[in-house]
C-alpha cells in the first residue's frame, strides 16, 4: 500500500512524538529529495540545503544497495549509523526512505523498533 502526501505528514508527525530526543524526520524520495519534513525548532536548519540534498541521496543509496541482498538475509527493516554529534536511523518505506535524525540519549535499536511498528500501524 503507497503512503499519500497527507499521510507522509501524519507519519513524521507520529514518529517525532514517539521519542523527545528525535530531532527530525523526513521522507525522501528515490532520488534523494526531501518529500515532506518535519523538526523540532532547534533543529530546523541543522543541515544546509546544499547538504541536504547529498545527505539524504547518500541515505537513499544505502539503503537501496541493502535491497540488493533482500533475497538472501531478508529486507531491510532500519539502518542506523552512529555519529560523534547525533544519530541517523533510516527505514524503507514503499519507493521511499524515512531519515530521522536523533540525539545521542537513546537506544537506537529499542527507539527504531517502536518506529517500525508505528510505520507499519500507520500503512493499515
Amino acid at each position: 500500500m503507497m503512503l499519500s502526501h497527507v499521510s507522509l505528514e501524519s507519519i513524521c508527525d507520529t514518529i517525532l512524538r514517539l521519542n523527545k530526543s528525535i530531532q527530525s524526520v523526513a521522507v525522501i524520495n528515490n532520488r534523494g529529495r526531501v518529500m515532506e519534513k518535519i523538526s523540532r525548532s532547534q533543529f530546523a536548519k541543522q543541515f544546509p540545503d546544499h547538504l541536504n540534498e547529498l545527505f539524504c541521496m547518500n541515505c537513499v543509496l544505502q539503503v537501496s544497495m541493502g535491497k540488493d541482498f533482500d533475497e538472501n538475509y531478508g529486507p531491510i527493516n532500519y539502518h542506523i549509523s552512529e555519529r560523534a554529534n547525533l544519530t541517523i536511523i533510516t527505514f524503507p518505506l514503499d519507493e521511499n526512505v524515512i531519515l530521522i535524525t536523533t540525539d545521542k540519549s537513546t537506544s537506537p535499536i529499542t527507539l527504531s523498533r517502536k518506529i517500525v511498528y508505528t510505520i507499519n500501524d500507520c500503512r493499515k
